[in-house]
């Protein structure tokens, strides 16, 4: 399935925040690769918000191509609002802005997007497809690891904020599967810091890496039919 393996990881990140530059650190420390969903309209530092005692900053548009540099960039809308609650015109702008901005700054095609807040209806599943956005990632979590069924109302393992995800860790690593399985982690960068437990994403990261049979890939990488 990924070059003759059966398992293949993922990560999937959202929002374009400066504790990205820590969370990827890690990840190609262990040489692990993920997705980081992003808010062209957004990205800047004087777009803040608080979690917690924690300020959360954006990091700025000039800084991102250095950033990401090893890993994919999804859009994630221009300013990171309920789509489904939009207009036909404001939800054009907001999908085809964020997407065209993301495109020009990275020189490459965007093929994927994490919806904001992870609420959509078929309306905007039919604009994501106009758009030529080949997946959509929704907030919703199996925490088993079969492949996603609709790519653009797509499905995820967990969130890393899951009580079990040490334990799905462990049993992916152990699995030995016939048919191809995926685990798809994601999250908030940010919340490592608003919960100060950063040693949660190293355990998963020690666990999960440096196994023969696990394909470690991008979303669009281990996503069947993407980057076809």
């Amino acid at each position: 399935m990924w070059n003759g393996k059966m398992k293949a990881l993922t990560f999937s990140y959202d929002d374009g925040v400066e504790q990205d530059i820590r969370l990827i650190e890690i990840l190609d420390r262990y040489h692990l690769r993920g997705t980081f969903n992003l808010n062209p309209g957004l990205q800047s530092p004087e777009h803040t918000f608080q979690k917690g005692s924690v300020t959360v900053r954006h990091l700025p548009l000039a800084q991102l191509p250095e950033v990401y540099k090893n890993h994919e960039v999804a859009g994630h809308t221009n300013t990171h609002l309920h789509l489904e609650q939009l207009d036909d015109a404001r939800l054009y702008e907001e999908i085809h802005r964020g997407q065209d901005t993301l495109e020009q700054l990275f020189g490459r095609k965007l093929l994927g997007l994490a919806y904001p807040y992870g609420t959509y209806n078929d309306h905007v599943v039919d604009a994501l497809r106009e758009a030529g956005v080949r997946y959509a990632r929704t907030t919703a979590q199996t925490e088993n690891f079969e492949l996603p069924q609709d790519l653009l109302r797509m499905t995820t393992t967990c969130r890393h904020a899951n009580a079990h995800l040490l334990d799905l860790a462990r049993q992916f690593v152990a699995a030995k599967p016939d048919h191809p399985q995926l685990f798809y982690l994601w999250g908030h960068s940010y919340e490592f810091a608003q919960f100060d437990n950063w040693e949660l994403i190293e355990e998963f990261c020690r666990i999960v890496s440096g196994q023969e049979d696990i394909f470690y890939g991008t979303n669009a990488e281990v996503l069947p039919g993407v980057q076809e």
